[in-house]
Order: C-alpha cells, then sequence, then structure tokens
C-alpha cells in the first residue's frame, strides 16, 4: 500500500478453488510456483508477489530494485 495507507494487509496472491496458492497476475488461474520478493526504495522489508512460471519474469529484470525469487514446493 501507498504512503498513508490505512490497510494494515495486502494479499500478493490469490486463493484457487482447490485452496492452492494462485498466481497474483489477474486472468491467470495458474497455481503458483515462486514468490518474487521486492525491497522496494531500499527499505530492508520485502513485498512479496506469488507468480506462476509464465508470469513474474519482468519482476526480476527490473533494475530499479532488488528482487530475490523463491521457489515454492508442490506439496500435492
Amino acid at each position: 500500500m501507498g504512503k498513508g495507507s490505512t490497510k494494515s494487509e495486502v494479499r500478493h496472491f490469490k486463493t484457487l478453488d482447490d485452496g492452492r496458492l494462485g498466481c497474483w497476475i489477474g486472468g491467470c488461474d495458474e497455481p503458483a510456483t515462486r514468490w518474487i520478493d521486492m525491497e522496494r526504495y531500499r527499505i530492508r522489508r520485502w513485498l512479496s508477489t506469488a507468480y506462476c512460471d509464465r508470469h513474474g519474469d519482468g519482476e526480476l529484470n527490473d533494475s530499479h530494485h532488488i528482487h530475490r525469487e523463491r521457489r515454492i514446493k508442490d506439496t500435492t
């Protein structure tokens, strides 16, 4: 959330109908396979967003922020 926001929690993922973690991208109903964490404005706090393998690569290519990728283990 932006500066001055009153919302205390934002979820950067969606829950699929079967209860699994889903990709954050609107219109994508694929299960998430990775978290891409972004450190914004050099603040030591990570913003984590869930993506499937088809989405999220653009985040990793953004040179304005520090990123890390964490794979989500398949529990099925």
